[in-house]
């Protein structure tokens, strides 16, 4: 597995409060290998079976930072935050922290979230927390990716020093029958009690953006908003999306959820189970 020949692509993150661009999600795109290892689901899990994670999470962030770095300062500024998967399987690698800050203090960097994905175990919290909270003197905060899902369970938010839990696509896809409305609900009320931020990830239509924001969810991201998309691209989408009337973005969204939700005392109305 060559961890050198990936392509980055990045999904803008939105306020739900008004529908500005707060920060862009950095994801990896692997062109060239078999059909059956080209998507990420698949390419991560072999990286973290063969012991490639921390490399391929220290060759993302290099090349991130190359790419954010060849830009003016204003564009770089306009995407911050820029989060960052990152595996399990590499926060237990000894030489990872070291590495880690060793590339953060020889190039300049905009605020960065680390997104500690579920896909892999991690051995010792204790360790994991110890990795983090170095991290934050670097300008570097946690999120926990997909929470709830896979291997990032409640005690993994209970023992780390998170920021921010993304809700996952799985659950927002479900958002709308009464089992998933009710899970969604829960994670939003658990980062609400621990003064989280929450995104939530995958939003493919107006119905799940409106809900979620009237749920209190900080922030989205999903292909209804923004697909992930080369830096050229990103670029000429942040530019554009400024230009736009900000209250344009907001009456639509705020249309919507009168029409969903209905007015005055009337309740949501959920799917039976």
């Amino acid at each position: 597995m060559d961890t050198t020949g990936f392509e980055l692509a990045f999904q803008p993150k939105f306020r739900a409060t008004n529908g500005s661009i707060r920060g862009v999600e950095v994801l990896v795109r692997w062109p060239n290998a078999d059909q059956a290892w080209q998507q990420p689901d698949q390419f991560v899990r072999l990286a973290e079976e063969q012991a490639l994670s921390t490399a391929l999470d220290l060759q993302v962030l290099t090349q991130t930072l190359r790419t954010l770095n060849s830009m003016p300062a204003g564009v770089r500024l306009s995407l911050s935050p820029i989060s960052i998967n990152i595996s399990a399987a590499s926060v237990q690698d000894d030489s990872f922290l070291d590495a880690i800050k060793r590339i953060l203090s020889s190039t300049h960097h905009p605020k960065l979230i680390f997104e500690l994905t579920e896909t892999a175990p991690l051995g010792s919290l204790e360790r994991a927390c110890t990795v983090f909270n170095s991290l934050t003197r670097y300008g570097v905060s946690l999120s926990i990716d997909d929470f709830l899902q896979g291997h990032n369970d409640y005690s993994v938010l209970q023992a780390l020093p998170a920021t921010e839990i993304k809700i996952d696509r799985k659950d927002v896809a479900m958002i709308h029958e009464r089992r998933g409305f009710q899970r969604v609900a829960g994670i939003i009320t658990i980062a609400k009690q621990r003064d989280l931020l929450v995104t939530a990830e995958g939003i493919e239509n107006e119905g799940q953006w409106s809900l979620l924001k009237s749920m209190g969810c900080d922030f989205c991201q999903g292909f209804w908003l923004a697909p992930p998309m080369d830096m050229t691209n990103l670029i000429r989408f942040s530019h554009d999306h400024q230009n736009k009337n900000a209250q344009e973005f907001e009456h639509r969204s705020r249309a919507f959820t009168g029409a969903f939700l209905g007015t005055g005392n009337r309740k949501l109305k959920l799917a039976p189970r």
